[in-house]
């Protein structure tokens, strides 16, 4: 008798399959959607529901015309966010007033930057552009933002971008544009720099957010660490358990 698969349990059998490295071929490109319609017997409508899910748990990126992609940096004990977890910094600040203060930049190769995508090496002669944004919400210290942009992807990056949306700068004026975004929240201690802008000792602890940016093509364009002052930080959940 054919196993009836729910989407859940199809979303349940896919999972254990990319956990055990037997769904995806050696670049972690998955089968096609008619290979896997075939192969569960189910239709494309509630193969794409499953695949959604794997998408929104952080388990697989789609690239447009190409298919769908494992997370190679994935592992049992390190599964990613749901996609419905925000920040402030992705919510509507409706009358909130969002600003960079100060802002550098410099050209650097990989050999020198402070810390490293999560599961991306380059050549030690790569070049990056480091960003560093010191930002305030209604005047009042917000976050310090530093980022590596691959230098062969965006550029030069003018001084008038660094106080504005970079991501938006990219897509208007480079047509490049991020298409998902991985997030790892851990804790670090600040810098006497990075103190001194928060009002805070030297070695205080930091809500640190780690972001690596990747193109529709699964290409990484930029990775970040953004430094909260930890007294005034909010972290947002919404789950939504019903249709």
């Amino acid at each position: 008798m054919t196993k009836q698969w729910t989407i859940d349990l199809l979303a349940a059998d896919l999972i254990a399959r990319i956990e055990k490295k037997s769904l995806a071929d050696r670049n972690g490109k998955l089968p096609s959607e008619k290979e896997m319609m075939e192969h569960y017997q189910v239709s494309r409508y509630s193969l794409r529901q499953a695949l959604s899910r794997l998408s929104k748990r952080g388990y697989i990126y789609q690239v447009q015309g190409r298919g769908s992609y494992v997370h190679d940096q994935l592992t049992q004990e390190q599964k990613a966010v749901q996609s419905d977890l925000g920040f402030t910094e992705d919510l509507a600040r409706e009358g909130k007033l969002i600003q960079t203060v100060q802002a550098t930049q410099r050209l650097v190769s990989y050999a020198e930057i402070d810390f490293s995508p999560s599961h991306q090496r380059f050549s030690d002669n790569q070049l990056f552009i480091e960003v560093e944004r010191f930002r305030t919400l209604d005047d009042q210290p917000y976050l310090i933002e530093k980022s590596y942009y691959l230098a062969d992807i965006v550029g030069q990056i003018p001084e008038s971008a660094m106080y504005g949306s970079m991501f938006e700068y990219f897509a208007q004026e480079k047509g490049v544009t991020v298409s998902f975004i991985d997030k790892f929240i851990r804790c670090e201690l600040l810098t006497a720099k990075q103190a001194a802008f928060f009002g805070m000792n030297a070695g205080s602890p930091s809500l640190v957010v780690r972001d690596d940016s990747y193109l529709r093509e699964g290409d990484l364009m930029a990775f970040s660490k953004i430094f909260y002052d930890y007294r005034e930080t909010t972290l947002f959940m919404h789950k939504k358990l019903q249709d």
